[in-house]
């Protein structure tokens, strides 16, 4: 018993059941929400340009604001959620973001100030919330489907956008014209939902709670998922718990230290945390600066709401690929090959321009989110319990302000040449290509909580 884990404990006794699949559908509206709230802002960038003849100044304010929002949030998620717990701060934010109910208000905006400090807001809730929602999937699920379960949240972002672009056909005459205002009120409905099944069924990490030292607890929680999954399920035995304190004991010395940003820069976690932030920020560079300008180069070169549909299914193949080869060949093949695969569809776009712009674009979505959906399970598994949270929510606050500072370069550049920003990009790319080469954590099929092995 003495080498007993909690992966052991999640795979034998607790299992795969009802608990990740309520844990899942919960959780997974978050996605499904940010997805939706990406898709709005990038229609509503390119509809009050034209309604409220703004300037390119008052744009580049209008496209950057939620990124720098969901900075903030990621970044108090980062700092507080291993603290707090993860349902804990899940469902606060959920409840702010119903008392504030931003998509609700965004419909009865007057003026710029006003819809800027709503998605500020907006995007700050949001940055609290969704890293929260990998995390506590990662840690309740069995490793033998983790990755898998990890990718097919992630899906929920891209039905998200999906679920935005038929409130397009319905409420919009064009890309860049319609009744945005009516889309903003039907959109906030998820949001209520997933409150309301956040503090009625989700369930706090056990894994989270024995890490920190709140044993009894913990143990209470194995036994409660345990017999949700298994009517026949037996309570852990005194040498089980016993297994577990010694492995936590192991797993997380000095616990009872309060963490801070700086350990994410320790011996153990300075070769994740480096590559993390970097990916991150470039990375969202590229996703934050093309995505931005889409909808006025479909505007411009007449494309319609159809041909953006197009660009939007074609990544729900690229999960299906990534689902059923995640716990295969792993996280970081997968994602070296999307992101060369990535770079060509680029210059192909850049090179042959309006020719291929939608077959370019097609490929490029299509292998660029074959990255996204394996980089996330790939930081958040590299480290330990104890770091999760402030590891995970950092790289995506980072992340997030790269994407606010991404409309201030790529606006002026679309501006001189409309297909400059992918020149840019493909050189990006490369360098995403080098620093994934030397990543040195893959923990594909394999407990969350082992020591590190310095790489030479």
């Amino acid at each position: 018993m003495n080498n007993l884990s909690f992966d052991d404990i999640l795979s034998t006794r607790i299992k795969f059941g009802k608990v990740q699949m309520q844990t899942f559908l919960i959780i997974s509206l978050i996605d499904l929400l940010d997805g939706s709230e990406f898709m709005f802002l990038q229609l509503l960038n390119a509809i009050i340009y034209k309604e409220w003849s703004l300037n390119l100044g008052q744009l580049i304010v209008l496209a950057t604001v939620f990124n720098l929002g969901q900075f903030v949030g990621a970044w108090i998620c980062g700092q507080f959620s291993d603290y707090t717990g993860r349902k804990t701060m899940l469902i606060w934010s959920c409840l702010l973001q119903v008392l504030k109910n931003s998509m609700l208000l965004t419909a009865f905006v007057q003026d710029l100030p006003q819809l800027l400090i709503l998605r500020f807001f907006f995007g700050l809730l949001f940055g609290i919330a969704l890293p929260i929602s990998s995390i506590l999937m990662a840690e309740v699920t069995p490793l033998h489907v983790r990755g898998q379960f990890i990718v097919t949240l992630q899906m929920m972002y891209i039905v998200g956008r999906m679920w935005m672009l038929l409130l397009a056909f319905i409420f919009l005459d064009s890309i860049a014209t319609g009744n945005w205002r009516a889309i903003a009120v039907t959109n906030s409905i998820p949001c209520f939902i997933c409150l309301i099944g956040s503090i009625i069924y989700l369930h706090e990490s056990p894994r989270f709670l024995i890490s920190q030292g709140r044993i009894k607890e913990g143990v209470e929680g194995i036994n409660f998922m345990g017999r949700l999954n298994d009517k026949d399920y037996v309570d852990l035995s005194d040498d089980e718990v016993q297994a577990l304190l010694e492995w936590k004991k192991e797993t997380f010395e000095q616990q009872y230290e309060e963490k801070s940003f700086k350990d994410l820069f320790n011996e153990e976690n300075l070769p994740i945390t480096w590559r993390a932030y970097s990916l991150s920020i470039i990375s969202m560079l590229i996703y934050s600066g093309l995505y931005i300008i889409i909808p006025f180069l479909f505007d411009e070169e007449e494309k319609t709401l159809l041909d953006l549909l197009y660009t939007v299914l074609i990544e729900l193949p690229a999960v299906l690929v990534v689902v059923c080869l995640i716990d295969k060949i792993g996280r970081l093949p997968i994602i070296l090959i999307g992101t060369a695969t990535s770079m060509i569809s680029v210059f192909i776009i850049w090179y042959w321009r309006a020719k291929y712009l939608l077959l370019g674009l097609v490929a490029f979505k299509f292998f660029n989110r074959m990255t996204f959906l394996s980089f996330t399970p790939l930081v958040l598994e590299s480290y330990s319990t104890i770091y999760r949270s402030l590891g995970i929510g950092t790289t995506i606050a980072f992340g997030r302000a790269a994407g606010f500072l991404s409309p201030a370069i790529v606006l002026p550049l679309y501006q001189k040449d409309n297909y400059s920003p992918f020149l840019v990009s493909i050189f990006i790319m490369f360098i995403m290509i080098i620093i994934f080469a030397t990543y040195p954590k893959d923990l594909t099929r394999k407990p969350l909580d082992i020591k590190y092995e310095k790489v030479d």
